[in-house]
């Protein structure tokens, strides 16, 4: 559900207008992750069988929880130990984004997600992807600069050019 300006719900139609082209685009994406994901944990259950795949799953959700609650507290240490320090914050607020995005995909139900997860808590692969993260974001081309000014229009009928004077060609 999409959220206006004035905290309430927006209708179908205004919602379209804020995400364009992201209906077409997650009717695609969203059945065909689904799909994966289920033929996913389909194939571990057929290996394992149901009892270990749903042990499996359990645990998983409750390593994304016990990520969630180990980053919520890690974070506010780690935030007022970067601003004494007057060290950059972007670059640990995107760690702190990953890190829980990883929780969350933890708590999802499914394989797939969870070795997405596992891919985001490695150290060395977070760091690779907020350095590349930082790279596109200074690469942004700098907003057009604007000038605000007044002006008016001030004709001098005796200094007109002509088109007979030397100076002017």
């Amino acid at each position: 559900m999409i959220f206006g300006s004035n905290g309430g719900p927006l209708a179908a139609e205004q919602a379209h207008q804020v995400l364009p082209g992201m209906n077409g685009t997650m009717r695609f994406v969203l059945p065909t992750y689904l799909l994966i994901e289920a033929s996913a944990t389909f194939t571990v259950a057929s290996w394992l069988g149901l009892g270990p795949t749903l042990l499996l799953l359990i645990l998983s959700a409750a390593a994304g929880t016990a990520v969630l609650r180990s980053e919520q507290f890690s974070l506010l240490s780690r935030l007022r130990r970067i601003l004494r320090a007057n060290e950059p914050l972007v670059p640990e607020l995107l760690d702190a984004a990953l890190r829980g995005a990883a929780g969350l995909l933890l708590i999802i139900p499914g394989f797939i997600s969870d070795l997405a997860a596992v891919g985001l808590l490695i150290p060395h692969l977070r760091r690779s992807m907020i350095c590349r993260l930082l790279a596109r974001l200074d690469n942004q081309p700098p907003a057009p600069a604007v000038i605000e000014s007044d002006y008016r229009r001030i004709d001098y009928p005796a200094l007109s050019v002509r088109s007979g004077d030397p100076g002017n060609p």
